[in-house]
């Protein structure tokens, strides 16, 4: 099976994780383009070891990745796969309304889908006042990564 993803991460973290990912998983190759704000990644694995090569790439700190294409036979030629976020990743993307000031130093709440959720800004240098519309950037352990949305920026 081919996968070619688009990552976002340090380059040593990517080229520690691939170098031990291969050594367990000896069949897998890959070749990494360097581009001006990420790399392209193809690899080349077994379909069954796909998952867990997604669960490493999910446990680089501040990685970003998108799966830009699948090639592999059998089934995954014949079957249009679409790939929808679960749990925590579902959440990128989504806007909310913080509920408390919201800083570095203390963080904030906001309220996203019903839910009350700890919420850090993105930027250190900025602090987002309650009622602000915010969008989640990333999920860091259990708080979500805002940023102020403005009005030309409004996905609504």
């Amino acid at each position: 099976m081919k996968v070619i993803l688009t990552v976002k991460v340090d380059e040593l973290k990517l080229a520690q994780m691939l170098s031990k990912f291969g050594e367990k998983y000896p069949r897998m190759t890959y070749k990494l383009n360097r581009r001006p704000d990420d790399y392209l990644l193809e690899v080349d694995l077994n379909s069954e070891d796909l998952g867990e090569f997604i669960r490493r790439l999910n446990h680089l700190k501040d990685v970003t990745y998108n799966i830009e294409e699948m090639r592999g036979g059998g089934l995954l030629d014949k079957v249009n796969v679409s790939l929808l976020r679960t749990n925590s990743d579902a959440l990128v993307g989504k806007e909310a309304f913080a509920t408390t000031k919201i800083d570095t130093l203390d963080g904030g709440i906001v309220k996203l889908g019903g839910e009350l959720w700890i919420a850090k800004p993105v930027d250190d240098c900025v602090t987002i006042t309650e009622g602000t519309k915010v969008r989640v950037i990333r999920v860091e352990g259990v708080s979500l990564i805002v940023d102020g949305v403005t009005e030309e920026q409004c996905l609504c």
